[in-house]
């Protein structure tokens, strides 16, 4: 896999790249994690393929470790799990200095030992290519990630100086409290021209006390360092925020064999397969079907929702779409819409709800809806 980034300028034009490549406009080669076709031999040796814990005991198979990654059930829908605690329970620790940050493959960001942040590759069949990561913690897997932000976030890990220190144990450093910590999977035999799509190697960093010069020491790969304090810091006070694309949800139009729309005072179905396209049983061209289909996608998120402001009694959706997929691997997606105050509405999907979105927004899309139905 290489280190993908989706640069225009600015994030409206990566929003605009995003639906055109949902709607099958602009098609993106290579498919989710670019991975070679992977033939019945080494399918049956990957799944036999153990892991061991990084001191030659075994752990588990690999099905075993995905099985944390397969879709669970959730209210409305369903939402993917992930592959970090898999990965970190099983990887055998690697060399800091072999972990770049086209190799990294997840990482998982630990403050007061409880998890803040958390995002990793998980390819899916159904998947495009550039929306293959998931942000586990604290969004459930539920967003589009910035590449641009998160790629720039794994330039910092992986370039983090460690400075050598002189002898000093554990208590000492004040690394046995792991307070802050950060793990990173990675693939060890990354090179320019890609690399494999799963981890190979993990690491945590766990970082201690102030050394009184600047500094804070950190253990990695079982040895004892320090780092700069200001470089440190920077890897904690990142906003989760930030990493999302800032797109609802991310549905493929291809993997989708049939669309209803509920107004909350009427309901419509658009429908695909076998080349054709219909409205509510109506036939219609393929440029009417994926132009109303963007307009589904072209609903932003504005600004973030208070953890106080979630899972509160919001009445009935003002708009709800369900995503019927036409594969059995690919979850069910629905989207709704709840009035939240006069300039923004709230968005849940698959029963999970962080964002607000433009309340005119979704109005507009109402009434486009309404137009070619």
């Amino acid at each position: 896999m290489e280190k993908k980034k989706i640069f225009f300028n600015g994030k409206e034009w990566r929003r605009c790249f995003l639906i055109l490549c949902l709607t099958g406009c602009l098609m993106v080669p290579g498919g989710c994690g670019r991975r070679e076709a992977v033939t019945d031999e080494e399918a049956q040796e990957m799944q036999e393929k153990t892991y061991t814990d990084g001191q030659g005991r075994e752990m588990q198979t690999e099905t075993e470790v995905k099985a944390g990654a397969e879709i669970k059930d959730s209210p409305g829908g369903e939402i993917e799990g992930n592959s970090l605690a898999g990965w970190e329970k099983s990887l055998p620790v690697g060399r800091t200095e072999k972990m770049s940050a086209a190799a990294i493959r997840g990482i998982c960001v630990r403050k007061e030992g409880e998890p803040y942040f958390a995002v990793s590759y998980e390819p899916r069949e159904y998947k495009n290519s550039f929306d293959c990561w998931a942000v586990s913690v604290p969004y459930q897997s539920m967003v589009s990630v910035d590449t641009e932000v998160m790629y720039d976030y794994f330039e910092k890990l992986a370039n983090l100086e460690l400075k050598e220190v002189g002898d000093i144990d554990r208590a000492e450093a004040g690394v046995e409290e792991g307070s802050r910590e950060i793990f990173a999977a990675f693939y060890e035999g990354q090179a320019e021209t890609g690399g494999q799509a799963e981890p190979d190697k993990g690491l945590i960093y766990r970082f201690g006390k102030e050394d009184g010069e600047g500094n804070y020491y950190v253990e990695a790969a079982g040895e004892i360092r320090k780092v700069e304090k200001a470089a440190a810091d920077e890897l904690f006070s990142l906003n989760p925020y930030d990493f999302v694309l800032k797109v609802v949800s991310v549905v493929s139009v291809e993997t989708v064999s049939k669309v209803e729309i509920n107004t909350g005072e009427t309901e419509f179905v658009m429908e695909a397969g076998e080349g054709k396209f219909t409205f509510n049983g109506r036939q219609v061209d393929d440029g009417e079907f994926y132009g109303l289909y963007t307009e589904l996608m072209s609903v932003f998120i504005e600004k973030e929702l208070s953890e106080e402001e979630r899972g509160k009694d919001r009445g009935d959706a003002i708009l709800t779409l369900t995503y019927h997929r036409n594969r059995e691997d690919a979850p069910k997606i629905v989207q709704e819409y709840y009035a939240y105050d006069e300039d923004y509405a709230l968005a849940r999907v698959n029963g999970t709800e962080f964002f607000l979105v433009s309340r005119d927004a979704v109005g507009e899309l109402e009434r486009k809806i309404e137009e070619v139905f």
